[in-house]
């Protein structure tokens, strides 16, 4: 009888081991896709950008800390008393919250335009970036949150040629709005811009005003191109010594 019993255990052993093991493979498979979708979950909340660096989506940023200077050029028109003419704009601001620009019209030439040509150029603060970023205070949209903080204001200088004559000696003073719409969502990209200007010619600063002189306004509508780029404004001064140590390092490791 007991010779029985162990031949009928190890029969009933030996089918378990012959049969196929379906619950671990099922188990097995359901893990491993599990981990597919986790890692396709991964890869789609962040984004390869053309620079190699990976970034999330929504950041907040959209490319505005890919660099620390945001260089800006366009053209398009302006819009004043005398009629229209064309404009061309350029700018560069540091951390997309402070810096230059300058600013070019020309009437080519039309007749009746009060001002031929001007050239202005000043200094501009866009106040809403830093803020709104570090209060986690962006919207999440890209261009809403890319055209509010666009807002600037800006304060400089300009000079300008009557019809027939060259560019004013004596500068006026220029204080300006301007906003930016981004067409793509990112800080890198082409962007529609309108800016408005109240502008005193010099005569009218110094309490000898003619009309010609007096406040004029200016409003000017133009397709730009943006572009964030590492300039190391900040860190230059340490760069150097850095580069400096690296060199001798690796010259040390030569040597040896």
């Amino acid at each position: 009888m007991t010779t029985t019993n162990q031949a009928a255990r190890g029969s009933i052993e030996l089918a378990r081991a012959r049969r196929p093991a379906r619950p671990r493979r099922a188990a097995a498979r359901a893990l491993a896709g599990a981990a597919a979708l986790a890692a396709l979950a991964g890869a789609s909340a962040a984004r390869a950008d053309g620079d190699g660096m990976v970034r999330a989506d929504g950041d907040g940023a959209y490319g505005r800390l890919d660099g620390d200077l945001d260089l800006r050029a366009g053209a398009g028109a302006s819009f004043a008393s005398g009629g229209p003419a064309l404009c061309a704009h350029g700018a560069a601001a540091y951390l997309s919250t402070a810096g230059l620009y300058a600013h070019y019209t020309d009437a080519l030439g039309a007749q009746g335009a009060t001002v031929a040509r001007s050239i202005a150029g000043g200094v501009f603060i866009q106040p809403l970036f830093l803020g709104r970023y570090a209060s986690d205070l962006e919207l999440g949209a890209p261009w809403l949150d890319l055209l509010i903080d666009s807002v600037a204001l800006g304060v400089g200088s300009f000079w300008e040629a009557p019809p027939g004559g060259g560019l004013a000696s004596e500068p006026g003073l220029e204080l300006s709005l301007s906003l930016d719409v981004p067409l793509l969502g990112r800080a890198t990209g082409p962007f529609l811009g309108v800016r408005g200007a109240l502008r005193w010619g010099g005569p009218a600063l110094a309490g000898d005003a003619s009309p010609r002189d007096e406040q004029r306004a200016l409003l000017s509508i133009a397709l730009s191109w943006h572009h964030v780029v590492s300039a190391h404004i900040v860190d230059a001064g340490d760069r150097a010594p850095a580069q400096v140590a690296a060199r001798r390092s690796e010259a040390g490791a030569e040597g040896r």
